[in-house]
């Protein structure tokens, strides 16, 4: 089969042909030069969907706090030590152990 060219579509008339290699391709019908052709609208990019979480978390602060003031007293403990505080009572090789 001989060599045609590149085949066009005729952006004014819509009209196909080849270009038969020529370097300017022209349309035969209505002679629209082709490389005048505007430029095509590109597609709207598309939004990214996004998961929208209803949150209906409420942190009960009372509940909360009393369990902290409150939490060696109910657990029957006594005299428990405050946290990060030095018992004074242990050698350094308990630390190590």
């Amino acid at each position: 089969m001989a060599n045609l060219g590149k085949k066009w579509t005729c952006f004014s008339c819509s009209t196909k042909f080849y270009d038969f290699t020529k370097p300017e391709s022209v349309c035969p019908k209505c002679g629209a030069n082709q490389k005048d052709a505007p430029a095509k609208a590109k597609a709207p990019k598309k939004d990214k969907a996004v998961l929208q979480i209803d949150d209906d978390f409420t942190p009960d602060i009372e509940t909360e706090s009393v369990a902290d003031d409150g939490l060696e007293e109910s657990l029957g403990i006594s005299g428990a030590r405050a946290e990060g505080v030095d018992p004074g009572d242990l050698n350094m090789d308990d630390y190590d152990e």
